[in-house]
């Protein structure tokens, strides 16, 4: 068996903001590379494994920035269930066999199905994972979510987490705005980042950012975006349970290209905040968008399962789909604005949320990104090398690097100038060896 692995790429992108650099060669060895230039610039090794994509495009292994995997491996939704993995391993089989390498798992009911699922030995992704969601009360509906009204008992939660390894944390949607600050300044100190499903009636996305809050997750930035005008037809909507956490009828009445989005984008930059938009879930519920019908039976029993638990469904009356356009505009062209300007825009599809298939979700986000405005480059260092920087990872993950893990994807179509051609793989290779 040969020691390492020599990659030639007729087209290399590298996931940073270098250009893609034409017949490119990437050598591997003990699953990091070593080198990265053009083919002309040095001999292979005689004891390297060659993978001949000279006809094709190389990129970095895709980062799924935003999924729920962990549900499906906890006890809390099988509780029938006796083995460790539950429903997570047809769907991790997708993911590896779609390109991903590394899935950020932003909530789910327990540490220890996060535990179980970084310890594998499998043709799977890795994990990087926050564990449960911490929450005010009365606190989301998922399973799991450790909820308190006590700012003692929240900064608790986050000791004890950090202490068991988490690798982020994350706060929900009920969470009140001093327990939120004092939550980010306790994960600061432990050196974990803190991403925030908020934005809406109770803190807004805004406040969250000035309490330093270093990643939203969706676009649930509202009321900061309306004006006058706008707040007062909002005001006259019905108000719903759960819209502290999933309301998107602000983008109804929301100007993208207004003064306000102008000034919540500068506030933005300013703080250096990540937004993971999640377009693919909000094209599942606003536009409608999602077939999950083609996955294996195994992936659509778990997607079904997932769904009929947490009562994640789209909406359905005509006038709903409609306006639900009108607000799926309106957030394209937001966050194409925003990149545009320099926010650190990432990709994530909420994978199973919506129906979200494992897997062909993040090259949804892909294409919805570019919808949005982004190129299609700017749409792959989304979901590569801003990703693992997000993780804190950007040294090992998301780039085609030296001493990068060798996390690649080799494609027979040129996604420079069709996004979609992310799907057409030939090959998924995670620290250098083959998976897909």
């Amino acid at each position: 068996m040969k020691d390492g692995l020599a990659v030639l790429a007729g087209t290399l992108i590298t996931g940073d903001e270098r250009p893609p650099i034409k017949n490119a060669l990437v050598l591997v060895r003990d699953g990091r590379i070593t080198s990265v230039g053009r083919r002309a610039e040095r001999e292979i090794p005689a004891d390297m494994t060659v993978v001949d994509a000279s006809d094709g495009w190389v990129t970095p292994g895709l980062i799924e920035g935003h999924a729920h995997l962990t549900s499906f491996a906890s006890a809390a939704y099988h509780p029938d269930a006796t083995g460790p993995y539950y429903d997570a391993p047809p769907l991790l089989d997708e993911f590896a066999k779609h390109g991903v390498t590394t899935i950020r798992d932003t909530g789910g009911p327990e540490l220890g199905a996060l535990r179980t699922l970084q310890t594998h030995d499998r043709d799977w992704p890795r994990l990087f994972g926050s564990g449960p969601n911490l929450d005010g009360l009365p606190g989301g509906p998922w399973k799991g979510m450790w909820k308190t009204d006590s700012v003692a008992e929240a900064v608790e939660f986050v000791a004890r987490e950090a202490d068991a390894g988490v690798d982020f944390i994350k706060v929900y949607a009920w969470m009140p705005l001093d327990m939120m600050a004092a939550v980010v300044e306790a994960a600061h100190r432990r050196g974990l980042r803190v991403a925030a499903h908020v934005g809406g009636q109770l803190v807004t996305a805004r406040d969250a950012v000035r309490v330093g809050v270093d990643a939203l997750e969706h676009i649930r930035i509202g009321p900061e975006l309306l004006n006058d005008d706008g707040l007062s037809k909002y005001a006259a909507l019905e108000q719903r349970p759960r819209d502290a956490m999933a309301d998107t009828r602000y983008w109804r009445y929301i100007d993208p290209d207004g003064a306000e989005a102008d000034d919540m984008i500068a506030y933005l930059i300013a703080h250096g905040t990540y937004l993971t938009p999640t377009f693919a879930v909000h094209e599942a519920i606003l536009r409608q968008g999602i077939d999950h019908s083609h996955a294996p039976a195994e992936v659509t029993a778990a997607i079904n399962l997932h769904r009929d638990a947490t009562s994640a469904k789209p909406v359905k009356t005509p006038e709903e789909i409609a306006l639900g356009r009108v607000e799926m505009a309106a957030m394209l062209r937001f966050v194409g604005r925003a990149h545009d300007a320099g926010v650190r825009i990432c990709a994530g599809s909420d994978t199973p949320s919506g129906s979200v298939t494992p897997g062909l979700g993040i090259h949804l986000e892909l294409e919805l990104l570019v919808e949005a405005g982004l190129s299609p480059l700017d749409a792959l260092r989304a979901g590569t090398g801003r990703t693992a920087a997000l993780l804190g990872r950007a040294a090992e993950l998301g780039t085609v690097t030296n001493g990068c893990r060798a996390d690649l994807l080799v494609l027979d179509a040129d996604p420079l100038t069709d996004i979609t051609a992310t799907r057409k793989i030939r090959g998924v290779f995670r620290d250098g060896l083959r998976i897909a």
